[in-house]
């Protein structure tokens, strides 16, 4: 019965968070005012640079943080355990981002087919024109949802090591890894060679995606060993 009440808090967050707020609040209404603009400034004889995209890469990250934040120290109160909370939340919350790529891009195809019915010359500002694509709705879906997931991995993996260890050792352990960085990179003893390697060897896309994707994974399942047995507030920048 925790289990299941604990998955219901959180699916209810993501919902609300996800859900509503983004959708209702940000997406929809950025949706119908680039349809009216469309509408009433029909006459354009430039392309029209459409994009609802944008708030979800801020939502998801947001999501991640503020949403284990406030519900950890709730389903601990109500019993459970931290284990079963990070097990619940990762499966859910891929699961919401996978869910907000799809409806997300369903709209795009919408606001896509209202400006062509309306032969109007249009170009969606997406970050599928990194790869160079043409408007395809599964393509432009991998790509959200590849993005999607790899900000809410990475920028999780990032609090959670500021939860457990707090402010100042986070910035000492960054600083110390930039400073490690910086000095075998001027020494030659580390270079660019692998990034000059995937950038020449043109990749596929599907392979990259899957490249991103289990990235993106790995940092999440390294929250697990970090927040597993953490206590339920961060430390203050003091401790």
């Amino acid at each position: 019965m925790m289990s299941r009440g604990m998955n219901r808090m959180i699916l209810e967050d993501a919902t609300f968070t996800l859900g509503k707020i983004l959708f209702l609040y940000v997406t929809i209404p950025l949706m119908v005012m680039w349809i009216l603009i469309g509408y009433f400034l029909g006459n354009m004889s430039e392309d029209v640079v459409i994009a609802i995209s944008g708030p979800a890469y801020f939502f998801f990250p947001m999501f991640a943080i503020a949403g284990y934040k406030t519900m950890i120290p709730v389903a601990v109160g109500l019993g459970g355990t931290r284990k079963d909370f990070l097990k619940s939340f990762y499966v859910i919350s891929l699961f919401a981002v996978t869910v907000v790529v799809v409806i997300l891009n369903v709209l795009q195809l919408i606001l896509k087919e209202s400006y062509r019915l309306m032969d109007l010359p249009n170009t969606i500002l997406h970050p599928a024109v990194f790869f160079n694509m043409e408007y395809n709705f599964f393509s432009y879906v991998l790509v959200d949802l590849m993005f999607g997931i790899f900000l809410f991995c990475i920028s999780f993996l990032f609090f959670a090591i500021y939860f457990r260890l707090g402010f100042r050792v986070s910035i000492i352990i960054l600083m110390g890894l930039f400073i490690l960085g910086t000095t075998l990179y001027y020494i030659g003893l580390i270079g660019l060679d692998s990034f000059e390697w995937l950038i020449n060897h043109n990749l596929n896309d599907y392979v990259v995606f899957a490249i991103v994707i289990l990235v993106s994974l790995l940092a999440l399942m390294i929250t697990y060993p970090i927040l597993k047995n953490s206590r339920l507030r961060a430390k203050t920048k003091y401790e």
